[in-house]
């Protein structure tokens, strides 16, 4: 690939762009939730159940990307989409336009990064909807090493414009980015 890539990261101004809300207990995240985006109804409709999936899918990731050689520093990631994605931009659970911080991805290595098609949400939920015409056996439920996705993206393996446009859920999928160094994302000049 002679293209340079590069990871994203989107988030409210004001908030530390390299920070998880995982790393807090339960009711410390439905305050931040309260306190930052208060209008984000997915969440504020069943905090519990939100916080409980995303701690299992989190310890899913976790293990997957242990058993592809990788060396996290974390139990729970920072999140990114590799490229850009308009539909987080366009989103609107920032509360207005969202800052971005735009990192090479030869910053990173696979000791430190992973990758799901499409968000880990989403690819985990296909992976168990293997009926839903959007399911992608040689994507879906898989977690990506650095290495693998480069093949992947190389081979146009990848597909493009997809959208889930349903009743329950209107999504854009693209490829999530896993880092599991906060250290190395702190040392960054952003």
């Amino acid at each position: 690939m002679n293209q340079t890539l590069y990871l994203y990261r989107y988030y409210k101004e004001g908030l530390n762009p390299f920070r998880s809300t995982s790393n807090l207990n339960d009711n410390e995240i439905i305050h931040f939730m309260e306190k930052h985006f208060p209008t984000h109804s997915w969440f504020h409709a069943n905090p519990k159940k939100r916080i409980d999936s995303r701690r299992k899918i989190e310890s899913w990731l976790h293990h997957q990307f242990l058993l592809s050689g990788g060396k996290p520093q974390t139990k729970h990631p920072c999140y990114f989409t590799l490229g850009e994605s308009s539909f987080l931009k366009e989103f609107g659970c920032y509360e207005g336009n969202p800052r971005e911080v735009k990192i090479p991805l030869s910053t990173f290595s696979s000791r430190n990064i992973s990758f799901t098609y499409p968000d880990s949400f989403f690819s985990e939920w296909l992976s168990c909807n293997k009926g839903h015409a959007l399911y992608n056996n040689e994507l879906n439920g898989k977690v990506f090493s650095l290495e693998k996705m480069l093949v992947l993206l190389k081979n146009k393996v990848i597909p493009n414009n997809v959208y889930m446009d349903t009743p329950l859920y209107k999504f854009h999928f693209y490829v999530e980015a896993q880092v599991w160094d906060y250290n190395l994302l702190d040392t960054l000049k952003i």
